[in-house]
């Protein structure tokens, strides 16, 4: 393998797949346009605590359930770091299942329009969380663009999604299939 094809990331890959603009584009050029680069530097001496208070919070939650006790930590966590992007995810699971729909799409917004810039891991589950609950209510545009823009940075659910979903991905994954169908068949007949 090259050094260009070693450092072509994931996401790079994914834009390619799954946005018909990105076609024309080299994928180097695709993978730099991706931005991992937070927009808030996290103390480092807070990451053990807030994460800490995160796997707390989603034990009280799972295996508890005690979504009470889930919520009272990840706010906990939020207070300690109200820049920190992952607990809103996380409390805004806790809101959904409490059905606080309005309170968990605000916490998916704020990932998505502030505090989770430069973090695609955050940013796949903010705008997949995001696109279920549009989904769920009916707002199949917005889920629909909420899905791409998970799967355009590697969420697996948003990705299965899109492609059932996306005319031109079910295309490609059609031919790929036929592709491979083919060369299965030319290595058994050797």
């Amino acid at each position: 393998m090259s050094s260009t094809a070693a450092n072509i990331s994931d996401d790079a890959v994914l834009e390619f797949m799954f946005n018909p603009e990105a076609q024309g584009l080299s994928l180097d050029a695709i993978s730099n346009t991706i931005e991992t680069k937070p927009k808030y530097n996290i103390p480092l001496e807070l990451i053990p605590k807030l994460e800490q208070l995160e796997k707390e919070s989603v034990q009280a939650a799972e295996k508890e359930n005690d979504l009470n006790k889930a919520l009272d930590l990840i706010n906990q966590c939020i207070q300690l770091e109200p820049k920190y992007a992952s607990a809103y995810n996380n409390r805004a699971q806790v809101y959904r299942l409490l059905q606080k729909i309005d309170k968990a799409l605000e916490d998916l917004n704020h990932v998505i329009e502030d505090v989770g810039e430069g973090q695609p891991k955050v940013l796949r589950q903010a705008y997949t969380q995001r696109a279920i609950i549009k989904r769920q209510q009916d707002d199949l545009v917005g889920s629909r663009k909420d899905f791409e823009a998970g799967a355009k940075l590697g969420n697996p659910v948003a990705r299965n999604f899109t492609v059932n979903e996306n005319p031109y991905a079910k295309m490609c994954n059609q031919v790929m299939m036929q592709v491979m169908s083919q060369e299965l068949s030319k290595g058994q007949q050797k």
